[in-house]
């Protein structure tokens, strides 16, 4: 058993969520590459398996584990109007790993979440918008590809 498999069982609230590779992100799996599979360890919807205990809030999509580090990743629309909501998502994010999912929260590969636009990216890098996302760590892509480059 991988260390982030190991962790997503002993977190109570997505314990029965762990999934073999990136089968976890089901339809959103072809905004995940993966360059060396063999160090893939597994990924939980951390939105699906929390959407009953915490329903008013605004829940992270994904933990992906990947070479022993746990990488948190949103697939979600990116525009200006949606940075607010990305925020809120960070923060739930942060205190649920500090409170509730200790052993996940110690894999984090980095202090970054990663927000993988479903369409065209429409924040510009100069934008009052980009600069709150950064002050979140909350990184912008188009695709999440691992290993970072």
């Amino acid at each position: 058993m991988t260390k982030f498999e190991s962790a997503v069982i002993n977190t109570p609230d997505i314990a029965g969520g762990y999934k073999k590779g990136i089968q976890a992100f089901g339809a959103n799996s072809s905004y995940v590459q993966v360059d060396d599979t063999r160090k893939l360890e597994g990924s939980v919807d951390i939105d699906k398996c929390t959407r009953d205990i915490y329903p008013d809030k605004a829940r992270w999509d994904y933990a992906l584990g990947y070479d022993e580090k746990a990488y948190f990743i949103e697939v979600h629309p990116a525009s200006t109007s949606d940075v607010a909501t990305m925020i809120a998502k960070a923060k739930w994010l942060k205190d649920w790993l500090k409170k509730k999912a200790k052993d996940l929260e110690t894999l984090k590969a980095n202090d970054n979440y990663y927000w993988v636009a479903t369409g065209k990216i429409k924040i510009l890098p100069k934008s009052r918008q980009y600069r709150m996302l950064m002050q979140n760590k909350i990184l912008l892509r188009s695709k999440f590809i691992l290993p970072l480059g």
